[in-house]
């Protein structure tokens, strides 16, 4: 046997074993990214209504999802802080709705969506 036949029977044997790993890697990352879509799906769909559980199960997700994102950790923290002001009375409900539409957009940029804008989010919802 020459160390091409060698060579040959790896290849064979390790051939099936690297389709696989790439494969499940690839699957994977795919699963992730649909996820962060779904996330952000969500949040825009449902951003006039922020107390419906599809409005809070996506934003609990984002500290999952982007848990090594400090400026969405901050942003999430600001969010938390000024809805339990804003039901106190202490500040005005536009200044959670600013928010909301700040961690869009910087989910929107950590996706790589990088042509809206917080006006464009602003226009694609009616406020009632």
């Amino acid at each position: 046997m020459t160390i091409s036949d060698i060579v040959a029977i790896i290849a064979i044997i390790l051939s099936p074993i690297i389709a696989v790993v790439v494969g499940e890697l690839l699957r994977k990352r795919n699963f992730e990214k649909q996820r962060r879509l779904e996330v952000l799906h969500d949040l825009m769909a449902y951003r006039d209504k922020i107390e419906s559980n599809e409005f809070l199960r996506a934003l609990n997700s984002l500290r999952l999802l982007f848990s090594k994102d400090n400026e969405l950790k901050k942003l999430l923290n600001d969010l938390y802080e000024a809805t339990h002001k804003r039901d106190r009375g202490d500040i005005e409900p536009q200044v959670v709705d600013n928010l909301i539409v700040k961690i869009i957009k910087h989910v929107c940029d950590l996706e790589e969506f990088r042509n809206i804008t917080e006006e464009d989010i602003n226009k694609l919802f009616k406020k009632k």
